[in-house]
């Protein structure tokens, strides 16, 4: 797996403890390894990034180290597949932005174009 459908599964570790994460993230993602080389004092939060696809991962954390949202960088490269995974998996409420139910909880799912990179960030809908 090259890690490209991250978006699509994104949620599935969104009321995750930090340890089911972390042990989640090894068994259904070992393109994805751990990056410890920088510190956030702002945000709590795990790292991980894939070389292959040039993909950086942060799933962010509460005070109880629970996973609140997730966060895709990816490189330029990667946006036609990321999007045509959106647009396969969820349902189009804007440009560049998707909502969906599962399990009874509703989602957004934003993407983002930056400078040099976009990303894909997904939470519960407010």
């Amino acid at each position: 797996m090259l890690g490209l459908v991250f978006p699509a599964r994104s949620q599935y570790f969104i009321g995750k403890t930090k340890a089911q994460v972390e042990k989640e993230m090894e068994i259904l993602y070992p393109d994805f390894v751990v990056d410890n080389t920088s510190v956030n004092y702002t945000y709590k939060y795990l790292k991980y990034i894939n070389k292959i696809t040039d993909q950086t991962m942060l799933l962010f954390l509460s005070e109880k180290d629970i996973c609140t949202s997730t966060k895709l960088m990816s490189d330029y490269s990667n946006l036609l597949q990321v999007k045509k995974d959106l647009d396969k998996n969820y349902k189009s409420a804007g440009k560049n932005t998707w909502k969906y139910t599962k399990d009874g909880v509703k989602y957004v799912v934003k993407l983002k174009r930056e400078e040099w990179f976009f990303t894909v960030f997904t939470a519960k809908e407010e």
